[in-house]
């Protein structure tokens, strides 16, 4: 009695009979496991489709995040706007939250409110690279401008240490209003002396300086 084939069978055997003999193994494994080989080709599609739909809606949410910020940047003021960007900064991806960080940071300045102003701009130092040296920059003014001149001057120093030469200068006009708000002639003088050097724009500003502390 002649064996049962299956319509695989009679297809392997039909492709068999046309390909070198080498590959017969090979076409027999394939047909053997098909079922397996279609269920793994499945689930690659479908993490494909799943992995495409996450990083559309991630996409969508970082545009309408970045949409929201930029409508209270334009649209509020004060306090309201404070409050706006703190229920903003609960909402929005992750990707979003350091510029509504540095918005929260200058906005607090803006109003006066210091320590708040200051607790933004190290949350924004936190995330590093050149941002941390701006954000720390930004935390010291908002010292100088809360009247703790020293505070401000010991954190420029640091970052002065610690930074790029490209931030010589800006760190370096901060740390001489820091330094003669706290009594520290010598440390501002040097700080105007070394701008100077660099001949910066507002020179004549920067000799008078000079030639004003050189005189106490």
């Amino acid at each position: 009695m002649a064996d049962k084939q299956t319509p695989n069978q009679d297809m392997l055997n039909e492709i068999e009979g046309q390909a070198p003999a080498s590959m017969h193994p090979l076409l027999e494994a394939a047909f053997k496991y098909q079922k397996q080989l279609i269920i793994a080709v499945c689930a690659i599609v479908g993490v494909t489709v799943i992995y495409a739909a996450y990083n559309g809606y991630a996409t969508s949410a970082m545009t309408t995040a970045q949409a929201e910020l930029g409508a209270v940047r334009m649209e509020q003021n004060g306090p309201e706007k404070i409050s706006k960007l703190e229920g903003l900064l609960n909402t929005v991806p992750g990707s979003v939250k350091p510029a509504v960080v540095l918005e929260l940071a200058q906005a607090s300045l803006a109003t006066k409110d210091y320590d708040k102003a200051v607790t933004y701009w190290e949350t924004l130092a936190a995330e590093g690279d050149d941002m941390a040296y701006v954000a720390r920059m930004g935390k010291a003014k908002a010292l100088l401008l809360s009247g703790k001149a020293a505070d401000a001057l010991a954190e420029l120093k640091d970052v002065l240490a610690a930074a790029p030469e490209g931030y010589a200068i800006p760190i370096n006009r901060q740390i001489a209003l820091a330094a003669e708000a706290a009594g520290d002639n010598a440390q501002a003088l040097a700080a105007y002396k070394l701008l100077a050097e660099n001949n910066v724009n507002d020179k004549p500003f920067v000799d008078y300086k000079i030639a004003q502390l050189e005189s106490k």
